[in-house]
């Protein structure tokens, strides 16, 4: 390999944004535009325009394969080896069905970049092994410019994240707000089409998604109380959704006047409020995983069910962890008559998953003297369609056990000598969300919230005469566990 293949490869490994376009978007020719574009953030530019004939096509890949070249970005050429190498381009994207990698090497040599398109999972190792130099995986979303094809959702992106071992691209019906979503999971890099090519202003769309994708977190939304104590509440899930590599937003349903002795009083938010600040964080910040706390009354819980329901995207995958607090650590009710049937009949069949402590399972499950968290973690699960995971604070062992498509799993705890335990489960919950969002697996997420609550527990501070607040900062940064990184 040459110098100046050697220094494509480098383009392409720091490459974010990739451009797909006809030759005339909204704005003008493309060629044209590519100069702003590269300023703006693209890295890489592929003509697709399947209107133009063949002399059409050659002409305006000359023109757009020169214009990249004097801006510094790549230029690839749609499904065709042989005019990739006649008009001078950086390389030649294949689809599944327009013939092998070694054939286009062959054809182009050792300096050329060859992508492959694919659906995620054993196409993607595919690619590797066929000597490509980057993929794409996807479409995510249904998309007007490959009309039939089906989308693979957004279940591959973790795991592409994890097995991939070449640079890739999601693609798909990727926009402002989906490509949030995309780099939640995992992307690091998109191809992009309309979003860019429909724009009045390309370069300032193509800034807005760069932005987007490589700031990317994952948006996790905690819908609960404020702690003034700091332990608990909206305060423990905004460090713990910190901590665990998200970027937390928040609805606060009450505040509360209380300390390391008790909840001293309570004043509930209206139930406008708490759906409008559902609603604006939805509209605009963009949702990639919710957790709910302390609700309070029957009327919250079924005010934050509908807004949920209303203003979470359509997009499948949105995790929602619903911590069933009915009680404080002191003892103190949190939750009004009432409450639990509101959970039982509005919030649950929503869930991802449930996080209830013993007591509260019992509760919930109108088990009152069943003491096996396996079987009441199964009987929740069962009973309302969601998974539980029957955390282990005031169980017999200390174990969380986690009930989800029929399969029971131990998750091992410890059970620390140590009062600095208000806001464990708060941080357990808010955890657990954000490393959903983030696309682990229910019981690596699962295992990784036990490690940041144990954790938090430990680096407790002694605050207070009665249980100190839990603190999750006060350890080695993000959980540890089995999930993408």
């Amino acid at each position: 390999m040459s110098d100046h293949g050697s220094a494509r490869r480098r383009r392409l490994t720091a490459a974010r944004l990739y451009f797909v376009a006809p030759a005339q978007v909204r704005a003008g020719r493309l060629a044209d535009l590519v100069p702003s574009l590269a300023r703006a953030g693209v890295d890489i530019v592929q003509l697709r325009d399947r209107s133009l004939s063949a002399a059409e096509l050659r002409e305006e890949l000359e023109r757009v394969v020169a214009a990249a070249d004097a801006a510094g970005i790549l230029a690839m050429v749609n499904d065709d080896p042989e005019l990739a190498r006649s008009v001078g381009a950086d390389g030649v994207h294949l689809g599944q069905d327009d013939g092998r990698v070694e054939d286009a090497r062959a054809l182009l040599g050792p300096d050329a970049l060859i992508g492959r398109s694919t659906r995620g999972g054993a196409q993607l190792d595919a690619a590797v092994s066929e000597g490509a130099d980057y993929a794409s995986v996807g479409p995510l979303w249904e998309t007007p410019t490959k009309p039939g094809r089906a989308s693979i959702g957004l279940e591959e992106l973790p795991d592409a994240a994890r097995r991939a071992r070449l640079p890739w691209f999601a693609i798909g019906g990727l926009d402002v707000v989906r490509i949030g979503r995309a780099a939640a999971l995992g992307a690091r890099r998109a191809v992009v089409v309309r979003a860019i090519a429909d724009a009045e202003d390309p370069a300032a769309a193509a800034a807005d998604l760069r932005a987007r994708l490589v700031e990317g977190a994952a948006r996790v939304m905690t819908v609960a109380g404020s702690d003034s104590g700091g332990g608990a509440g909206i305060q423990a899930d905004i460090k713990a959704i910190s901590h665990a590599g998200g970027f937390p937003t928040c609805a606060v349903t009450a505040l509360t006047a209380q300390n390391t002795l008790g909840v001293h009083d309570v004043m509930p938010v209206r139930l406008d409020i708490v759906g409008a600040q559902i609603a604006a964080i939805a509209s605009d910040v963009g949702v990639d995983g919710v957790k709910t706390g302390m609700l309070g009354t029957p009327d919250l819980v079924e005010a934050v069910a509908a807004a949920l329901r209303k203003d979470l995207p359509a997009d499948p995958g949105v995790p929602i962890v619903v911590d069933t607090v009915l009680r404080a650590e002191s003892g103190a009710s949190l939750m009004a008559p009432g409450g639990e049937d509101a959970l039982r009949t509005e919030l649950l069949p929503l869930a991802t998953v449930i996080t209830p402590n013993l007591m509260e399972a019992q509760a919930l499950a109108e088990l009152p003297d069943e003491e096996d968290g396996e079987v009441l973690a199964r009987t929740l699960a069962e009973r309302h369609g969601c998974a539980a995971l029957v955390t282990g604070g005031h169980g017999p062992t200390g174990d969380d056990l986690l009930h989800e498509d029929g399969e029971t799993t131990r998750i091992a705890g410890v059970r620390l000598a140590r009062t600095t335990n208000h806001g464990s489960g708060c941080t357990h919950s808010a955890t657990l969300a954000t490393l959903l969002a983030r696309g682990w697996s229910l019981p690596d997420a699962a295992r990784g919230a036990k490690v940041a609550a144990t954790g938090a527990v430990a680096g407790g501070r002694p605050f207070g005469a009665g249980a100190g607040p839990v603190d999750v900062t006060n350890q080695p940064r993000r959980p540890r566990g089995d999930g993408p990184a």
